[in-house]
């Protein structure tokens, strides 16, 4: 697994030149972070616990996502511990220590947690305990969360390959070899399953559906088209989860498009330019994307016209969006959150967990949501209600610093 293990560094070096890319521009000007504005603040955040959960992950920045799952959140670092918490009181139900190095995790159904090493390899272990079920080699390092249907499970590795597995007994079900560029980013997008299909997004800008029991091609959709002379120009990657909902898919690839697309027979139903490394989002008829300058755009849902666009957090290297309510959340690379109106887009709150940043997931559960930190905390929020007009202060400089 050597070559694999420097495979993974030199993504991690090529994501770090495109966001340098990003930050120039011809003239040699750098586009520097934007500088956060004062504002009137109009949402309230109450923080209701935090506990630890490992020791999180400050250097290669791995998207190990918690999930959230019959009122328990599961989160794993990447030294491989292994702790369940329950979500109403932060209080840890159990904890395993795994011993080994984690690239992805963590995928899940009703009876089994699915994460990916290092090593190459996909390990399923019991939910209810953490013990290991069984272990199968995959082709490299997988750096997105297996995706389980409770009858199968997906794993998507660095090389453009995708693997299905028998849940119960992890029989190799089938196989998929897209074509891989010679440049792509660092991450893959989580494949998704969806009444029978399972719906993959690959480094070559192609949107696939298959059929999740035999892997029979039912259809693709080029998000991204290579355009440029240099290889860093025609990137166009897809590396934000297909968004499936209503029958309904939705993509956005780097240097591509963000499309809608019927999840059965892959006819399209709108297309507009766009460019962003992040999953987008879907709420009261709108798609909230994080665009790649960090730019928030929020579009009709119908027909993907502009609604809304925040500019005031350029090149801050923003999270994908998160819905909660009727707010989105987004976080910067110092580790602030931001607290948007879904109607117009405004800054409606901001604090910050945690000077280190927080991991790219934020999980929503009705008012609350939990953000798992960098530095190895799981923090549990609560969004409040809107403060009324005659209650609002005085603008605050920058934000909250877990100071309510």
């Amino acid at each position: 697994m050597i070559w694999n293990n420097a495979k993974t560094l030199f993504k991690l070096v090529l994501q770090g030149a495109v966001f340098t890319a990003l930050f120039a521009c011809s003239s040699e000007r750098v586009n520097e972070p934007a500088e956060l504005q004062p504002f009137i603040e109009t949402r309230q955040v109450e923080k209701l616990w935090s506990t630890g959960i490992g020791d999180g992950d400050e250097e290669l920045k791995l998207e190990l996502r918690p999930v959230l799952s019959d009122g328990k959140i599961f989160a794993l670092d990447r030294y491989g511990e292994l702790n369940v918490v329950a979500a109403d009181s932060g209080k840890r139900l159990w904890r395993r220590d795994l011993n080994e190095q984690v690239s992805a995790g963590l995928g899940f159904d009703r009876s089994h947690l699915y994460y990916a090493t290092f090593q190459g390899e996909l390990v399923c272990l019991d939910r209810e305990n953490g013990n290991e079920i069984w272990r199968r080699s995959l082709s490299s390092e997988a750096v997105s969360a297996p995706a389980s249907n409770n009858r199968s499970v997906a794993v998507q590795t660095i090389d453009g390959k995708l693997f299905v597995f028998d849940a119960v007994e992890g029989i190799k079900l089938w196989q998929y070899d897209s074509t891989d560029p010679i440049l792509t980013l660092r991450g893959t997008a989580q494949p998704t399953f969806h009444k029978g299909a399972l719906v993959a997004a690959f480094a070559n800008g192609e949107l696939r559906a298959f059929d999740a029991r035999n892997g029979r091609s039912r259809w693709k959709s080029n998000v991204g088209v290579a355009q440029g002379r240099t290889e860093l120009e025609r990137l166009i990657d897809i590396d934000g989860d297909p968004l499936i909902f209503d029958d309904k898919v939705y993509a956005v690839a780097y240097q591509g498009n963000l499309v809608s697309l019927d999840v059965f027979s892959g006819q399209e139903l709108w297309r507009r330019e766009s460019s962003s490394f992040k999953a987008v989002a879907l709420a009261n008829d709108k798609i909230v994307a994080t665009l790649e300058d960090s730019r928030v755009l929020a579009y009709s849902e119908s027909n993907a016209i502009d609604v809304w666009e925040n500019d005031l957090l350029t090149y801050r290297r923003l999270t994908k969006p998160t819905i909660v309510g009727d707010s989105v959340l987004v976080a910067d690379f110092e580790g602030f959150v931001h607290v948007l109106s879904l109607v117009d887009g405004s800054i409606q709150a901001r604090f910050q967990p945690d000077t280190d940043g927080i991991m790219e997931h934020i999980i929503p559960a009705g008012d609350r949501f939990f953000i798992s930190t960098r530095s190895g905390d799981l923090i549990a929020y609560k969004l409040k209600e809107a403060i009324p007009s005659y209650k609002r202060g005085k603008a605050i400089p920058l934000g909250r610093r877990e100071d309510f």
